[in-house]
This record gives C-alpha cells, structure tokens and sequence, in this order.
C-alpha cells in the first residue's frame, strides 16, 4: 500500500521515489490500482444503470505558455490589435481548431460496452460504428466529458497582460493546457500549436515537465479479471467498462513495475456530485466513503487469497 504526499504537484518526491526504490530492488509487480474511474450514474445519455469505468490509460499532458511582447504606450494611440488582442486571437484559434479526434480502439470498447444498456437505436448505431462513426464523433463531440474521451483537449487556464487602463500592455502571457490521448504524442502537440497559432511574433515554451500518454493495460487477463470480480461484488449492479482516465495519477510513475496499471475510484456518484472534486465545497456522502472501505478490504482479502 503507497500513499503519496504529493500527487497534486506531481508526484516527484513521493510516488516517483517510491517506484524507483522498488525498481532498484527488482520488484514486480502482479497489478496496480490508482485513483481514477468511478460508478457513475447518468453519465451516457439513455443509460439507467450505473456504470463502473475502469481507466486502462490515462492522458499524457503538455503545458505551453504563450508571450508576446509589445512597445507599449498611450492608449489613446493604439495599433488596430494590441499585444492582449493579438494574443486573444492566438488563443482562440486554438480553441476552435483541436486536435484531430476520433474513435479510436480504446474509446470504441467503451461505447460498445455501454451500448448494451442503451435502446434499441443507439444500440445498433454503436454496433456499426464502421457506418455510423462519422455521426457518433459528432454527437460526442456536443458533450464535454465524451469529446474528452476521443481527442487531446485544448485548455486556455490563464492569461495576463497590462497594468492600466490608458496604457497599452507591453507584455501579455497566456498559458493552455493540453491533455493528450493515446495515439498522440508531445511533439505532435506541440506542433500543432505552432502551426495553429502561425504568429511569428508570439514566443511558445514548454511549462513544466511533459508527459505523454500511458500504455494501454490489458483488460483479457488474471489481473483485470480480478478487479472487475471486487468491483461486481460491492457494486452488483454496475457493469465493469475500461474507458481513458482523463486526468493524471501517480500511477504513471509504476509502468515500469508492471503492465496491468488500472485506475478506479469505488466511489458511486451521480451528475451533481462529480462536480464536486476540485471543487467549492468538495466531500463524499457516508454512503459513499463506506462502499469504498467495503471494495478495498474485499480486494485486500481476495489478492490474499489468489
């Protein structure tokens, strides 16, 4: 059992230490389960029953910070686009030209694992995503939560610049955020923003440390096998669906220790509670908190026992 300090900020001096010391001691190991997916309630539209997602990779993530520099001066003189203008135009370029998305392997085994809750019609849309591809990506593409589950996201979480009202700024920062999807890479991203962008006059660097995207865990073995037995034992009537984690989790820091690294939170929450993390007023009902004591002392008994 490892409990990190430090996830939030990276996982540098906590599970990145604690990997690499069993690394050096030679050891393996038979699976890892890290925070991740949940038993979710109303997350696919049409699907009544819950639904436990069990994230068999997680995204990459790549930060660039855009600069730009400017002369500056009186605003009652202004360029017809000042340096928060020029920016401002980068930035949302970004925005409406994402990455290429679509419906890779991963994404299709998690819509064919839902479909069987669906009705009818949905039903047979998934079942011939050869022809109806096209329109699913699109329908996904509406929805937030399921376009982050077919393409590298785009995210502008900053942006500064001017010091006063009449004076025009000489310096304007922003910074994006992209979480990248299996299948893409750092390089490509970065790339991509760079031809997307196309100013010449706007420097971009690299914030932090790139990652790029996890191995995808098998999901036909003795180690996933086991987890979706626990999972089906303290949540019977949620059917077991491995999906992209699509956020980060020190997990990543343990590929080297094994090749089955899964992500499940034993948590059952429902549309209004999975805003909640990271969130104002952040928390867990009992309820909730006492199947997750359940579901890891099931899965300590059981990992003993096999």
């Amino acid at each position: 059992l490892f409990f990190g300090h430090d996830e939030e900020t990276g996982g540098a001096e906590g599970a990145a230490r604690a990997a690499a010391l069993l690394e050096s001691r030679g050891i393996h190991l038979a699976w890892v389960i890290d925070e991740g997916g949940l038993v979710v309630d109303g997350m696919f539209p049409g699907v009544e029953a819950p639904i436990a997602l069990v994230g068999v990779a997680e995204k990459g993530s790549l930060t660039l910070q855009l600069d730009l520099q400017a002369a500056g001066g009186h605003s009652s003189l202004p360029p017809r686009h000042t340096a928060i203008g020029v920016v401002a135009s980068a930035v949302t370029r970004l925005e409406r030209n994402p990455m290429p998305g679509g419906i890779d392997d991963l994404t299709r085994n998690l819509l064919e694992s839902v479909a069987p809750e669906m009705s009818l019609p949905v039903r047979v849309g998934l079942a011939n995503l050869w022809l109806t591809g096209p329109l699913v990506e699109a329908v996904m593409a509406e929805n937030p939560v399921l376009d982050a589950l077919q393409r590298t996201t785009t995210a502008v979480t900053m942006i500064e610049g001017g010091v006063k009202a009449n004076v025009l700024p000489s310096h304007v920062r922003a910074i994006v955020n992209f979480r990248i999807r299996p299948g893409d890479t750092v390089d490509a991203v970065r790339e991509h923003a760079r031809e997307t962008i196309a100013d010449d006059r706007i420097t971009l660097t690299t914030e932090g440390t790139p990652r790029e995207p996890s191995p995808v865990s098998p999901t036909d073995g003795a180690a996933f096998a086991h987890l979706e037995r626990t999972i089906e034992e303290v949540f019977p009537d949620a059917p077991v669906v491995p999906c992209l984690m699509i956020a980060g989790t020190d997990s990543r820091n343990f590929y080297r220790l094994s090749p089955n690294v899964y992500r499940f939170n034993p948590f059952r929450l429902g549309p209004e509670s999975r805003t909640l993390p990271h969130g104002t007023d952040e928390r867990l009902p009992v309820a909730v908190l006492a199947d997750a004591v359940r579901f890891y002392a099931r899965l300590i008994e059981s990992s003993g026992r096999s």
